[in-house]
């Protein structure tokens, strides 16, 4: 674990072998967090109006134009309720602990590496060095072998940056930072048909359209 590897982060983690976390990572935050964004306000603010049409009770549970209802955030605690569970279950396992001693520790607190190592969240203090060492030693691996380190995400290709998956405006921004200059239109304009492109897709090149 480096700066932080928290909630998702420990979830991922908790599987392992060992554990290994700087003193200042943030880490544990085993809890479960929902978000629901009520624009109702808002719109009335502006002087708009949304409505939907929903078959079933629970349908439009997450309409963005109302509240839950008593009966819909009992429900929404139920489910978050049975996956902090799971959590807390998951990471007794991992732990090699109970679940009482994970709840108890959990609740969605965070620590400091240096912490977690105290309550028994991470196993050793230190860097990526420590954690390939112990990762030898569990597959009886010698020490002074040199090994090949895989780094992921990998590191993108001018073909990844330039047709990323953020839409024509952030292709067209990057795209721009890679030439050098800046025209919006002329971005948008060279960024646009790099959307179609596909590893192992067909491609059917069209004429070009040219902006003045």
């Amino acid at each position: 674990m480096s700066d932080v590897a928290a909630s998702g982060g420990y979830y991922i983690a908790m599987p392992a072998d060992a554990i290994v976390a700087q003193p200042s990572t943030l880490t544990g935050s085993i809890g479960v967090v929902l978000t629901k964004f009520v624009i109702e306000g808002t719109l009335k603010k502006l002087g708009m109006n949304m409505e939907g049409v929903s078959k079933g009770k629970y349908a439009d549970l997450f309409s963005p134009v109302r509240p839950f209802s008593p009966d819909e955030r009992a429900r929404m605690e139920a489910y978050m309720q049975a996956t902090y569970d799971t959590f807390v279950e998951k990471a007794a396992q991992g732990r090699n602990t109970t679940p009482e001693k994970i709840d108890a520790v959990g609740q969605g607190r965070v620590w400091t590496g240096r912490q977690a190592k105290q309550i028994g969240l991470v196993d050793e203090l230190g860097g990526l060095d420590r954690a390939v060492a112990l990762a030898k030693q569990h597959a009886k691996i010698a020490q002074d072998a040199d090994v090949e380190l895989i780094v992921y995400p990998p590191k993108k290709s001018f073909f990844d940056t330039v047709t990323n998956a953020f839409g024509v405006s952030d292709r067209a921004s990057t795209l721009g930072a890679l030439l050098g200059f800046n025209n919006p239109r002329v971005l948008q304009a060279l960024a646009a048909p790099l959307q179609v492109f596909r590893r192992g897709e067909p491609l059917a090149l069209m004429p070009n359209v040219f902006v003045r």
